[in-house]
């Protein structure tokens, strides 16, 4: 058993994080959250790097702000919507992106890094996840908050 000080990034992280690629759509990431029941992904570009972070919160600001062209009230249509992404009513071009609201250099941090520092860093940065990444910057995990607090917790 480790004990809590020799605990590091790997050992707490969810790995195989969920990412999307920044062209997604609002209703795109808004499945992608509700069928992983998670709260952020990772946003990565073509080569798989990791670009920006993207969560429900995130996904609630942009929709309540809503577009130059639609008001909020039509992208919370848009997630409302039942069917698939084909359905017979057409998005309009206008709606925005993962890139248009996402986070843009989210905190990664090694594997080998302390919990302690994860915790520290997220503190200093005040945000809620971050994203584990190899020496490459593709990602390998991720570790929400509560995922960290629980492992502090542990006896």
């Amino acid at each position: 058993m480790l004990v809590k000080a020799e605990l590091k990034a790997k050992d707490v992280m969810a790995a195989d994080p969920v990412c999307i690629r920044p062209s997604a759509t609002v209703r795109e990431v808004a499945r992608i959250l509700e069928e992983h029941e998670i709260f952020g992904v990772a946003v990565t570009d073509a080569q798989g790097k990791v670009i920006g972070i993207v969560t429900k919160t995130d996904l609630i600001r942009r929709c309540s702000a809503g577009t130059d062209d639609l008001a909020p009230a039509y992208l919370f249509e848009i997630l409302q919507e039942q069917g698939d992404e084909e359905s017979s009513e057409v998005i309009p071009a206008s709606v925005v992106c993962v890139e248009d609201f996402m986070t843009e250099d989210p905190l990664m941090v090694s594997p080998e890094l302390s919990v302690g520092g994860v915790a520290r860093l997220m503190v200093e940065r005040r945000v809620h996840r971050v994203v584990v990444a190899d020496d490459g910057g593709l990602p390998i995990g991720i570790i929400p908050t509560m995922d960290l607090l629980d492992a502090l917790a542990r006896p």
